[in-house]
């Protein structure tokens, strides 16, 4: 039986920042380039780390970012104030580690995060063949999107919204 998860918030002067990096490496090599490349440094990055036997097990990495600019359109705007979203760049749980409820614990925490950083929504793209992600984003209601991208990958975009406009104002 596997011990229960602690969820911690790390940046890159964590001591064991390092520990990140190596379980990147191992469940998820083809997202380093979206923590570690210039692109993704431009805006402020946030990491939630899954530790179990105070091993690194899972990791959701996201960027809060104006809506707009990544898909070459201009930033959005309401009512004066530019919207921001978390944008998730990087999420993997260990194999070894999945079906406990941590990979759901580190998206409702990225959500909870994003609230309190006064993002609008919660944005997420993943090709398709990622059916573990795919449940978890849909079993917490993000709204879903099928695309594909330049290179012919077919995938998905997900959204969360944080913030309701309402004809009574922004809720949430």
């Amino acid at each position: 039986m596997k011990t229960k998860y602690l969820i911690e918030e790390w940046n890159e002067t964590h001591p064991r920042w390092h520990e990140f990096g190596a379980c990147l490496e191992l469940v998820a090599p083809e997202q380093a380039p979206f923590v570690f490349e210039e692109y993704y440094r431009a805006y402020q990055s946030y990491l939630l780390v899954a530790l179990q036997s105070n091993e690194v097990v899972g990791f959701i990495r996201f960027a809060v970012q104006p809506i707009g600019p990544e898909a070459k359109c201009p930033a959005l705007y309401l009512n004066g104030v530019q919207l921001t979203e978390a944008k998730i760049h990087a999420f993997a749980v260990r194999e070894d580690a999945r079906g406990q409820g941590i990979g759901t614990e580190l998206q409702k925490q990225t959500i909870q995060r994003a609230k309190a950083l006064g993002c609008y929504q919660v944005a997420s793209y993943s090709s398709y063949g990622r059916d573990a992600n795919h449940h978890i984003k849909l079993s917490l209601g993000f709204a879903v999107q099928p695309e594909v991208h330049g290179d012919n990958q077919q995938g998905v975009y997900f959204i969360m919204p944080l913030k309701i406009n309402t004809p009574l104002g922004i809720i949430g």
